[in-house]
């Protein structure tokens, strides 16, 4: 199967999809331009301008959003004019930034950092993954990271789904109520499941995760058992992050990147960094909301 275009934003790194059910929208990141975008139903693009990079977004049950800048994680308002700051995220650590989100079963979010340096040939595992509860408690969940990715809860919300792109293995955690810890189990695929690295994950409703392979060109979806029932080829190297929502339910958007691509993969892929979108024969998971 094959992703079409979608919409030509052709960002720089584009991130963070999501589907709104509030307003019937798609929603995604830019990060380096510093920008969020939307999708409506009549694929209209919209787009707003923020103080600092967006590295994740994700709805609150109240109007506005949880933004993750690179330093600290703040509540805005549905028109993104205003910020206000929940918590900061690793201040001592000059060389890491947020990245990778998603709402936890109990209205929490838990986000991954990512060590950023100058030269990425001297990444090291310096980043966490944490959890803001709703109450705004920060709680770090692990260490020794180095590019948070792929998180997603199982439908039941019993399973945490996790990735160090830097590894590759797609790993999984038990959790139990609103949660300050989990327990490891076994991981749903290792780093030899698919072409590429795995980027953004999503949990579709009957459980089975779909991973952006970046670099690869394609996004596939893992049962689970540990095994691929279906690939979705695109027209560019970099897919990072999907979603599944729009009118059916079934509707899968894939974001891009265009950043780090030659001049001769530009020409190539002259859409890269745009939106994708391609069908599922099976539908979203239900939305989670922050309750932030």
């Amino acid at each position: 199967m094959n992703a079409t275009l979608l919409a030509d934003t052709r960002n720089t790194l584009g991130e963070s999809c999501f589907w709104d059910p509030r307003d019937n929208c798609l929603w995604w990141t830019d990060i380096h331009n510093c920008q969020v975008f939307r999708l409506d139903m009549e694929n209209r693009v919209t787009h707003f301008d923020l103080p600092d990079r967006a590295c994740f977004i994700r709805p609150r049950k109240q109007a506005g959003f949880v933004i993750g800048f690179p330093k600290r994680v703040v509540i805005s308002n549905q028109d993104l004019t205003s910020f206000a700051t929940l918590q900061e995220v690793e201040p001592s650590l000059s060389e890491t930034r947020i990245n990778d989100a998603t709402v936890d079963p109990f209205g929490g979010v838990v986000f991954g950092t990512f060590h950023e340096p100058a030269d990425r040939a001297n990444r090291q595992p310096l980043a966490g993954l944490y959890r803001l509860k709703p109450d705004g408690t920060l709680v770090q969940l692990l260490n020794k990271i180095v590019v948070s990715n792929g998180l997603d809860f199982s439908p039941d919300g019993r399973i945490m789904y996790f990735t160090d792109t830097h590894d590759g293995v797609i790993r999984r955690f038990s959790i139990e109520g609103d949660f300050d810890q989990f327990t490891e189990i076994s991981p749903l695929a290792g780093s030899d499941i698919a072409p590429g690295a795995p980027d953004g994950g999503y949990v579709d409703e009957k459980g089975s995760y779909w991973s952006a392979r970046v670099w690869a060109g394609c996004i596939v979806r893992i049962t689970k058992d540990g095994k691929i029932d279906a690939k979705i080829n695109l027209p560019t190297r970099g897919p990072t992050c999907l979603t599944i929502g729009g009118a059916s339910n079934r509707q899968i958007f894939i974001t891009s990147l265009r950043m780090r691509l030659t001049d001769e993969e530009l020409t190539d892929y002259p859409h890269a960094g745009g939106i994708f979108t391609a069908d599922s024969d099976i539908g979203a998971s239900k939305p989670r909301l922050a309750a932030l």
